[in-house]
């Protein structure tokens, strides 16, 4: 049976290490394949460092398929042996809000596509709740629509787990 682990944190927390050391665990009792779905895009030369710096120490047992609106056709052709780690749910938010190109792309159609997925599930995001209001009316809404999307993930999951600092707090 599959399960979904819900791993939220601020930038640079140690969200997305912890969140791969899960799945190169859970691999080891499943032994399916191990996804990577990395939504991430390089934007400005610092976001293309910092996806080059995921890269390299990201581990080599991971297939890594890029798709920043989270369209990728293996949440619905995995097994469920399969272990699916998606970094970072709210990386996929911020495209979809902001892109052009993701703009027909709706957050109820990924919500749909996680929970209806065989696979196991290891999805990461940034905790928004614990910084102050943003001035600008699209960051206003990308905290709100990615609230409710981790609060919608958090129901349905089995795990949620906070990760601070490099140390984590299971929340469920």
């Amino acid at each position: 049976m599959s399960e979904t682990y819900l791993i939220l944190g601020g930038s640079n927390s140690g969200k997305s290490r912890f969140a791969e050391k899960s799945a190169l665990s859970l691999q080891k009792n499943t032994h399916g394949k191990l996804y990577y779905i990395a939504t991430g895009l390089a934007y400005d030369l610092e976001m293309q460092e910092k996806i080059n710096e995921h890269k390299r120490k990201r581990n080599q047992k991971f297939e890594t398929i890029d798709s920043p609106d989270l369209t990728a056709d293996i949440l619905k052709s995995s097994k469920p042996q399969d272990i699916i780690l998606i970094d970072c749910i709210s990386m996929s938010v911020s495209n979809i809000l902001t892109l052009s190109q993701f703009r027909d792309r709706r957050i109820d159609d990924i919500k749909y596509d996680l929970k209806k997925c065989k696979s196991t599930l290891i999805i990461v995001g940034q905790e928004t709740s614990l910084g102050i209001l943003p001035a600008n009316e699209l960051s206003r809404k990308f905290l709100k629509v990615s609230g409710k999307l981790n609060q919608d993930i958090g129901s349905f999951a089995n795990s949620v787990t906070l990760v601070i600092a490099g140390h984590s707090i299971k929340i469920k």
